[in-house]
């Protein structure tokens, strides 16, 4: 990939939060980027808005190709549009399981199948996806979500093995608690009468919690900007906390069993 005049970047998810410090922050290290969201965004001088819903794929077929017209290339594509959720599984509403995978996977997916003809013509091109390390820990009252994170780190290990040989590269990066307003976006059920109370209102605050305490944006942005001129990428990069970065390793190492009650003791779930 020629860097000379800069990349030309494609972020989706850029109306605030990770999307917008990731789309600012390559702006601002001279790249030509595309932030793109549903709702139009406050102005940046770094980057150009440009419209976009990821369960649209006519219309998500339409921005690349106007970027790629405009541009000659897209060199990286960055698939972080997403929602949140909190809910038990038993009681987690169809039309807001639908909507939660339809976003953080099928976004992901749509974006991928629309940009990779151009990049296998080039043989040449990275895609990142931003995951969660709720993509790797399947978090309790975060089933839902968890699993549209899983489902993004299987395509993503499957996926660098078959663009391999044309030179395309991909990674997830599996952000921690980030302070971001995903609250205000988030499809939760979380009903007062529900048999798992109080513990689901328990772990929401714990979550929120997190959440208020989390990382600046800016760390995932930082972690983005290093990767897309990376000359190899690794398959995975977690951007959190050292007590975030250690669970993600005990998982790899304790027993099953163990990392269980850890994982149940801390968000005081009984059993």
């Amino acid at each position: 990939m020629n860097n000379s005049d800069g990349f030309v970047v494609l972020v989706t998810g850029a109306s605030g939060g990770m999307g917008y410090s990731i789309s600012h922050h390559l702006g601002a290290q001279g790249h030509r980027v595309y932030g793109t969201s549903r709702k139009r965004q406050s102005k940046s001088p770094n980057f150009t808005w440009v419209e976009l819903d990821v369960t649209d794929r006519q219309q998500i077929e339409k921005v690349v190709r106007d970027i790629i017209e405009k541009e000659g290339k897209l060199d990286i594509l960055i698939n972080n549009a997403g929602i949140g959720m909190i809910s038990s599984l038993e009681e987690a509403p169809e039309t807001s399981i639908n909507q939660v995978m339809d976003t953080n996977f099928g976004g992901v997916l749509r974006l991928i199948q629309a940009v990779l003809p151009h990049m296998r013509e080039r043989k040449s091109g990275k895609i990142i996806n931003i995951s969660s390390i709720a993509g790797l820990i399947g978090l309790p009252y975060r089933s839902i979500y968890s699993a549209s994170k899983f489902a993004v780190e299987g395509l993503t290990e499957a996926l660098r093995a078959e663009v391999n040989k044309f030179d395309i590269q991909a990674c997830t990066v599996q952000p921690g608690s980030i302070r971001t307003d995903i609250k205000a976006s988030r499809v939760s059920y979380v009903p007062a009468s529900s048999d798992y109370q109080p513990e689901i209102s328990v772990a929401e605050k714990i979550i929120d919690t997190e959440i208020g305490e989390g990382m600046e944006a800016n760390y995932v942005a930082e972690m983005v900007g290093r990767l897309v001129y990376k000359k190899k990428l690794q398959s995975k990069y977690v951007v959190a906390k050292p007590f975030q970065k250690l669970g993600t390793s005990l998982k790899r190492y304790l027993p099953t069993t163990v990392f269980e009650r850890m994982l149940m003791n801390r968000y005081q779930l009984k059993g």
